[in-house]
């Protein structure tokens, strides 16, 4: 994976390195490792980031990335919203482009990173509603987005609160590299089928250190807008 230092970054994008850290910190950038006390992140998620720009409109609240994310997967019921918002939000559907919905919907979590033993990994899935790499144990959601694996991680949402009580229950360490990624919500109405809605799944694809599923999940996001 190509990386770059925070300087580097901050002159691609034409900030600050502090600026680019609070990028990390709300998902707009992605920390790919540090080395010493130097802070790594992927370039494609600078590159992207330098296409849209960072002030590419105010991101959504929770309840409005939901809901968005909702409608793109094609479900229809967003009771957690007025018609108002409802309105605005098909209307933007209609006219945005793929490289906008990743900074508009990253309010949708609050994203907590751990590292726990292989067995570990394997509870904490029947934990969680599964996305990102680890969703690709379904066939369906397989075959969707052209992958497989994701045995040898745990990913997925759970309620506020929840990521601690993991924590404390299977003694996990947080870890930014780590292979357990626990994204905490308040909004359920989104998850009442079970299941996380395909274009949360593409978007969190996205944040994944391998090329492979990134293009997957713009791929996905591109055909989603397109439909």
């Amino acid at each position: 994976m190509s990386t770059l230092t925070t300087g580097e970054a901050a002159k691609r994008l034409g900030v600050t390195p502090v600026a680019v850290r609070k990028l990390i910190g709300t998902g707009q950038l992605i920390q790919a490792g540090t080395v010493g006390r130097t802070i790594l992140v992927d370039t494609g998620s600078v590159d992207q980031l330098a296409r849209v720009g960072t002030r590419h409109g105010r991101p959504w609240t929770e309840e409005n990335a939901w809901a968005a994310l909702t409608l793109l997967s094609g479900e229809t019921k967003v009771g957690w919203i007025g018609s108002s918002e409802l309105s605005r939000l098909k209307e933007k559907l209609r006219t945005m482009e793929s490289a906008e919905l990743p900074i508009l919907a990253r309010r949708r979590a609050s994203v907590r990173h751990f590292r726990g033993t292989p067995d570990v990994v394997q509870l904490l899935r029947t934990h969680l509603l599964l996305s990102g790499a680890a969703a690709m144990a379904d066939d369906d959601i397989a075959e969707r987005f052209g992958l497989t694996g994701g045995a040898g991680a745990a990913e997925g949402y759970a309620g506020a609160g929840d990521a601690d009580a993991l924590r404390d229950a299977y003694g996990l360490i947080e870890d930014r590299e780590g292979n357990v990624v626990i994204r905490e919500v308040t909004v359920t109405g989104a998850f009442a089928e079970g299941k996380v809605p395909v274009a949360a799944i593409a978007l969190d694809l996205l944040e994944s250190p391998a090329t492979r599923e990134r293009s997957a999940g713009q791929r996905v996001i591109k055909e989603l807008l397109a439909a």
